[in-house]
């Protein structure tokens, strides 16, 4: 499934597009929108994003300029513009920008549908490209440094890193990490079946070299079984993107994190589509003045996984610092049954949908909330289930709509909001499609 972000200044815009591409039945996209260019690159900070649908006149900052913000967090997403005018410099400063399409507002709806679709398209060959080349590559021996693996296969089973960096033996080595800046952990645990398992680990870790950006320096170690561990270190010009103070370690490491989870949603998805099989992560909190500590964290990180593998998932993507809470809801000793975890799991997602209908309930914010890959979560809620999750969005927020219009004191726009809405208008064609009936003439029934 890819993502979509629709931007426009204009809330009729963006929420037209969004009932267009809910409605067609012929494209599955999990859609985010924003109404300025500011609130779009928020979202790509902790977001893959695959498509950009943007305009181009708005205030304060263009959709020229977002494109650049947004490429730098997404290279391979694809760039379309909108535009109600048709003005050579935009046009000349689009192509120069390599951007897809380039769409008059007056043209009307099915360009830019026809427009996304062709996005997606090139999206599908791109794919279809890296997996061939991973193919061919997976026949040639990768180059390992022996020393450096000896020393992260010796950090892994208790020595002090520290320490070991100290040592004569290993003087030469080039170990990439400033151990007097932030740097996290990644957990990786590969499902593997019959077949050459190291040749598997170590497509997995080509796979996730190609998706990580250059912007996080990494060093990576494949354990015994099916486990690799990386040192992630993010560089200055990222969290200069990310608009961090370097001595705000617990913002920064919030930020991070969220961006290094957006860019395993695609690792995951390329691995499940060249392999059939699935990868799960977990990320450590910020290692500086813990680096001593790593061990035990790679321990801690790599058990949750497992827990929540041996309770029926795949595809985890585990934020170690904001599932503390969760693991002891989920572990309850090792008395808890898969039947039972599947619950309190659709519990727990539905439970989110009634707290937050006001707010952002994509996939991507619900995932991230049960520690998932988006992709996965909506098959898995599938499964379960038996229904759509954007479904029981829909009739969760109808029905609450229709709780509170039996309170005769709120207005319909004060409805449209706390049902998450952005204007009447909108909420009025859902409550339609939903009802057959206007929210107006809904009232005046009861």
């Amino acid at each position: 499934m890819y993502r979509l972000l629709i931007v426009d200044d204009e809330p009729v815009i963006v929420n037209g597009l969004v009932q267009l591409f809910q409605d067609r039945a012929d494209v599955e996209l999990d859609i985010c929108k924003a109404y300025s260019a500011s609130e779009a690159i928020d979202i790509a900070k902790r977001t893959k994003l695959d498509i950009l649908v943007s305009d181009i006149r708005m205030p304060r900052k263009n959709g020229l300029q977002l494109v650049d913000d947004i490429v730098y967090y997404w290279p391979s997403c694809r760039i379309i513009f909108l535009t109600g005018y048709s003005e050579f410099n935009y046009v000349y400063e689009a192509i120069r920008k390599n951007v897809d399409n380039y769409i008059l507002k007056t043209e009307g709806i099915e360009p830019i549908f026809e427009a996304v679709k062709g996005a997606i398209a090139k999206l599908e060959e791109e794919n279809r490209i890296r997996i061939q080349q991973e193919k061919a590559q997976m026949h040639i021996q990768m180059a390992e440094s022996l020393l450096k693996k000896e020393l992260l296969e010796r950090v892994l089973q208790g020595e002090l890193l520290l320490s070991l960096l100290k040592h004569e033996r290993y003087a030469e080595v080039d170990f990439r990490m400033d151990t007097n800046r932030p740097a996290y952990i990644l957990v990786g645990q590969v499902d593997l079946a019959e077949g050459p398992k190291l040749k598997l680990l170590e497509s997995a870790a080509r796979i996730v070299d190609r998706h990580l950006p250059t912007s996080l320096m990494r060093e990576y170690v494949i354990q015994e079984g099916n486990l690799l561990v990386w040192l992630l270190q993010p560089d200055e010009q990222l969290t200069d993107h990310m608009k961090i103070r370097e001595s705000d370690h617990s913002i920064q490491g919030n930020h991070i994190v969220a961006y290094i989870r957006g860019n395993l949603e695609r690792v995951q998805n390329e691995y499940e589509q060249l392999f059939d099989l699935s990868i799960s992560f977990g990320i450590s909190g910020n290692l500086l003045e813990r680096w001593d500590h790593l061990h035990s964290q790679v321990e801690e990180v790599s058990a949750l996984i497992r827990r929540r593998i041996q309770l029926g998932q795949k595809m985890i993507i585990v934020d170690y610092e904001q599932s503390l809470a969760l693991v002891h809801a989920y572990d309850k000793g090792t008395s808890m049954k898969q039947d039972e975890f599947k619950q309190l799991l659709i519990d727990q997602i539905h439970q989110y949908i009634h707290d937050y209908l006001h707010g952002d309930l994509s996939l991507t914010a619900i995932a991230e909330q049960v520690h998932l890959n988006p992709s996965y979560l909506s098959r898995y809620y599938k499964q379960l289930t038996g229904r759509n999750l954007l479904e029981y969005i829909q009739e969760t927020k109808l029905a609450a709509a229709i709780r509170m219009m039996e309170n005769p004191h709120m207005k319909l726009h004060e409805i449209a909001v706390k049902v998450g809405f952005d204007s009447q208008s909108y909420f009025t064609t859902f409550f339609r499609k939903m009802t057959g009936t206007s929210p107006q003439e809904y009232r005046k029934s009861l």
